[in-house]
């Protein structure tokens, strides 16, 4: 009966485990990579939620050094600090963008 519920134990806390370990690779993932590029579009939508709320999104269009077009989501603060012609950048360490 005890080992039961250790294996039961285990079989649940594989996919929990596992999920984990994709969130830390993604966090990893994003903080190992650097970009630098021009802002050449501002994006917000809105859209109702099944409250029947309003949920904003923001991302920036952003014309890479590399010569690669990307949408990057962003902040409400940060989507309202730039404007269009802006030169951002994300540093290898950081997890956000910032204004060059």
């Amino acid at each position: 009966m005890y080992g039961c519920l250790t294996i039961g134990g285990i079989i649940f806390l594989l996919p929990f485990i596992a999920f984990i370990a994709f969130i830390v690779k993604l966090i990893v993932k994003g903080k190992n990579e650097s970009w630098k590029g021009t802002v050449i579009n501002k994006l917000h939508n809105t859209k109702r939620d099944d409250d029947n709320r309003l949920e904003h999104t923001y991302s920036l269009t952003v014309n890479m050094t590399s010569g690669q077009e990307r949408h990057i989501a962003v902040s409400s603060e940060f989507w309202n600090s730039t404007k269009v012609g802006d030169v951002i950048e994300k540093p290898k360490g950081a997890l956000y963008p910032k204004k060059v």
